[in-house]
Order: C-alpha cells, then sequence, then structure tokens
C-alpha cells in the first residue's frame, strides 16, 4: 500500500465526516502542515503522526501504518483466502457506520462460532 492510499483514505474520513482538512489536523492533535503534508506525499509520515490520526478517526493504528506502507498488510486469513480479500476490500470502501456495522455483525457471528 502506498502514500497515495493513506491520503485518499484522509480525505474520505473528512468528506464522511464533514470536516476540513485543518478540523481534521486540530481534532487529531496534529499541525495543519503535517496533515498536508501527509496528504500531498510531501514526506513520509512518523508513527507518532499516523497514530494521532488513527486515534482521533476511531480506527486500528496497524491500519494507518499499512496505508502508509510501513508495514505489510499480510494478515492470516487475508494471505490465504482470495474470497475473505475480496470481501473485506468491499468493507473499505463502505461509510464509516456501515463498517463498523459490519465488524460488529462478524464479531458477533464468530462468537456465537466459538461458543457453538
Amino acid at each position: 500500500m502506498s502514500s497515495k492510499e493513506l491520503g485518499d483514505f484522509l480525505r474520505e474520513q473528512c468528506k464522511e465526516r464533514k470536516l476540513s482538512l485543518r478540523s481534521l489536523s486540530i481534532k487529531s492533535g496534529l499541525s495543519p502542515a503535517t496533515v498536508y503534508n501527509i496528504l500531498n506525499r510531501k514526506y513520509q509520515p512518523s508513527l507518532f503522526s499516523l497514530n494521532h490520526l488513527a486515534d482521533y478517526l476511531g480506527v486500528e493504528r496497524e491500519y494507518l501504518w499499512q496505508l502508509a506502507g510501513l508495514v505489510a498488510g499480510d494478515h492470516e486469513g487475508q494471505r490465504t483466502d482470495p474470497q475473505l480479500r475480496f470481501h473485506f476490500a468491499r468493507v473499505d470502501k463502505l461509510p464509516m457506520k456501515a463498517r463498523k456495522l459490519v465488524i460488529s455483525l462478524i464479531e458477533a457471528v464468530i462468537v456465537f462460532l466459538e461458543e457453538g
């Protein structure tokens, strides 16, 4: 994954939440220049900056690390099952509210299957 995908993700989050990029920077505790540089791929973002963005947006820190290209996105199920990769890619494109619903349904099904 590349920083371009990170920038796209952050822009999408701003659009969904009706936030300006300046508001994103302020609410995440970063300078507007830092967010601008991340969005426009002026430099590789630091873990510090990515962690602040992830915490504010309510996403896993590792997810932003992957989008920034800092770690490989090679989770056990995604590596071996193309059907899971396909569906996870579709879920990633959903608005945050819909993603949270899908994740909660998956979690409920897993708990049910583990208990049964």
